[in-house]
């Protein structure tokens, strides 16, 4: 370790591996408890804490997904972002079920197999779905090793919707092309490197009525060493437009849809003195003129002109043309 600052991983894995306890046997043979377990996996969360975009894409695949989703199957299905962390390859193959669609994805430029994985019970509740099955109805569930045809269909729709909210959610900070170039059912003949190699991974939980399940979306860590500086941030991306890194703009834009505003418009008006003013009482009556032009304020500013009329016995107004913006200032 001569000149060097910073343990590689081999290291840490030796270090780790050494040291299963509290207890350090001092040279005497006594027994001493003077050490405190380091917990290195908080390493590498830190290093994806220092790669903000990156959970701004995660979130906006989630807000894209959604509605192509809705789509497929014609039901309010929702896609909300879950975890998304740095796992080693161990960690990744442990948790993919026995059974599931396992597509493996060539994203270029990125380099390197990434995965993206539906479990079969997942498919299997998709596949009622897709033929008109009870609306949130729970899927069969049995002991099998296979899935069948209508399944692995179910998975190549699913997973190719993902791969296009994939390539849209991405698309400012780099142009993807993703496709699916292997496909597995068993996470046992999965090679993709050795156990201790980094992925990043992220979970989208899906639901649809009292159903939840999960997509997974595994890529390695190493695919991203050539554009660490367009998810810390700190680099224009492609086509120069600025990256929103708040992770709030399509939240925004939802809500935005709910405010209410004020509208009003101006029937007439008419001049009048100060005496008659002064003179009007309750039951007084004041004229005005018809009006064949009317302009419509939105929060009192010109939003449209219109015509003045009636409809179902109440006043309205017929827009005829939008007031533009030189005209509003």
């Amino acid at each position: 370790m001569a000149g060097k600052d910073v343990l590689s991983e081999g290291e840490l894995e030796a270090l780790m591996e050494s040291v299963s306890s509290t207890d350090a046997i001092a040279s005497n043979g006594e027994t001493r408890v003077n050490l405190r377990l380091f917990d290195f996996s908080a390493r590498e969360q830190n290093q994806l804490e220092q790669l903000p975009v990156l959970m701004t894409l995660h979130e906006k695949l989630a807000a894209t997904l959604t509605p192509s989703l809705q789509g497929l199957f014609r039901a309010p299905v929702e896609v909300v972002p879950a975890d998304l962390k740095m796992v080693k390859l161990e960690e990744v193959l442990l948790s993919i079920p026995e059974l599931a669609g396992i597509n493996l994805v060539n994203a270029t430029p990125l380099s390197g197999l990434a995965l993206a994985v539906l479990p079969g019970d997942s498919l299997s509740f998709f596949v009622n779905q897709y033929f008109g099955g009870q609306p949130g109805s729970a899927a069969f569930k049995s002991a099998r090793s296979h899935l069948t045809p209508t399944e692995k269909r179910i998975n190549d729709l699913m997973i190719g919707r993902f791969l296009s909210a994939l390539s849209e959610s991405w698309k400012d900070v780099l142009k993807l092309s993703p496709e699916v170039v292997k496909f597995e059912t068993n996470p046992d003949f999965l090679q993709l490197g050795t156990s201790s190699s980094l992925f990043l991974k992220g979970v989208y939980q899906l639901s649809l009525f009292d159903w939840k399940g999960t997509l997974e979306w595994v890529m390695p860590y190493n695919a991203i060493e050539s554009i660490k500086a367009r998810l810390e941030g700190t680099k224009e991306p492609e086509g120069g437009s600025e990256v929103d890194t708040s992770g709030w703009s399509h939240h925004f834009r939802k809500e935005l849809m709910s405010i209410d505003v004020s509208v009003s418009g101006q029937i007439g008006c008419r001049t009048m003195s100060l005496a008659e003013i002064l003179n009007l009482r309750q039951g007084s009556i004041v004229s005005l003129s018809s009006p064949t032009d009317v302009t419509l304020y939105v929060e009192d500013e010109a939003f449209c002109t219109g015509e003045y009329g009636a409809i179902s016995g109440k006043k309205s107004i017929k827009i005829r043309g939008l007031v533009n913006d030189d005209s509003r200032s």
